[in-house]
């Protein structure tokens, strides 16, 4: 389904769903009865798509009113077509909840985008996620070394994905020779690309690993040679370097990679849409609470091997405004460079 048709549906959604005529509603007669839309910002076969799986599977226990779950994938841009769908089009009414793309939040510090991270309403996190740069095993890259010496093809979605941004990032300020081949629709085809020779790698988390190519890890399929993101990463990246370590406190490197860190720090957030009214925003945000505490929430998503650091609403918005505040001039000018398509040449 394209966003075209979701625009139509958006509309009879919010028509038939929104607070009447400001009568007080009490939360239980709001949603009963009523569908919830968890929407995926990638297409299947990712971590995203099971984070998102996660949620929708367990967010109604939580919702007075016990709302019915789908889940819907809408892939592209690198998450920007999910993020543009939820700040435009989506129902102000708490029926459709997003999850961010890692790379969409600082998106709008450095390049004209339909959305504005900002003013999303945040629900929570369950996960702050390390980022790694992966290399299978018959690439011949075990070390950071490895690709500062010769060019390596890397797959990613789209342009203004962490997968893709991330990347740019360490090739600008490590001076690593990566290649990166754009338009894979998702984790699944990524590593199907990887597994098929199409290139030697990704940028992307472990659990996207762990959840879709479990024997990968255990059998030393892929190799992680550096680290981004939160400074306590999993137990898989031991001795590998993080890149906080390689860049000198201060510099317009560090900053650069401090502004991109924002996406990491926030992880796997969940949102609606803007103008969403305060008193459905607050029910979903304490779901979202609940859920975060709720031990059969944590072992399912420990089960299906993905990572769990969850991140409070209020953490998020805080995080998001730190890191924007603290963009200065000077970095901002360094990181359009990365987030700036250069032109083909005719």
């Amino acid at each position: 389904m394209d966003i075209r048709s979701l625009k139509g549906a958006a509309t009879v959604i919010a028509a038939g769903a929104l607070l009447l005529t400001g009568t007080p509603v009490a939360a239980a007669d709001y949603f009963a009865g009523k569908t919830i839309t968890v929407q995926v910002p990638s297409g299947s076969g990712g971590s995203y798509h099971a984070y998102c799986q996660m949620v929708q599977r367990n967010i109604a226990r939580f919702i007075p009113g016990k709302p019915k779950t789908l889940i819907q994938n809408l892939p592209g841009g690198g998450g920007a077509k999910s993020a543009s769908y939820m700040y435009n089009v989506a129902p102000k009414n708490g029926g459709v909840i997003g999850m961010i793309a890692p790379g969409n939040i600082t998106v709008p510090l450095v390049r004209k985008v339909k959305f504005d991270a900002r003013k999303f309403e945040w629900l929570g996190s369950p996960a702050a996620r390390s980022n790694a740069l992966w290399f299978w095993h018959t690439s011949g890259i075990k070390t950071l070394a490895d690709i500062q010496k010769r060019e390596v093809p890397i797959a990613t979605s789209g342009f203004g994905s962490s997968s893709s941004v991330l990347p740019r990032l360490i090739n600008k300020t490590l001076g690593t020779k990566m290649k990166i081949i754009y338009g894979y629709r998702g984790g699944g085809l990524m590593n199907l690309a990887i597994e098929k020779g199409e290139v030697m790698g990704r940028a992307t988390f472990h659990s996207a690993f762990s959840t879709a190519r479990p024997t990968w890890l255990p059998e030393k399929k892929v190799t992680a040679v550096l680290v981004m993101g939160p400074r306590d990463p999993h137990p898989a990246f031991k001795g590998v370097p993080h890149i906080v370590d390689l860049l000198k406190p201060g510099s317009i490197e560090r900053s650069v990679y401090d502004i991109s860190a924002i996406n990491l720090e926030v992880g796997q957030a969940f949102y609606v849409a803007p103008g969403t009214p305060k008193k459905i925003v607050n029910e979903l945000e304490t779901a979202f609470r609940a859920m975060h505490a709720d031990a059969s929430f944590k072992q399912q998503v420990l089960k299906r091997g993905l990572e769990y650091s969850p991140v409070s609403a209020a953490e998020i918005r805080k995080k998001i405004d730190l890191g924007f505040k603290a963009a200065t001039p000077e970095a901002l000018k360094e990181l359009r460079k990365i987030f700036t398509k250069k032109k083909k040449k005719s």
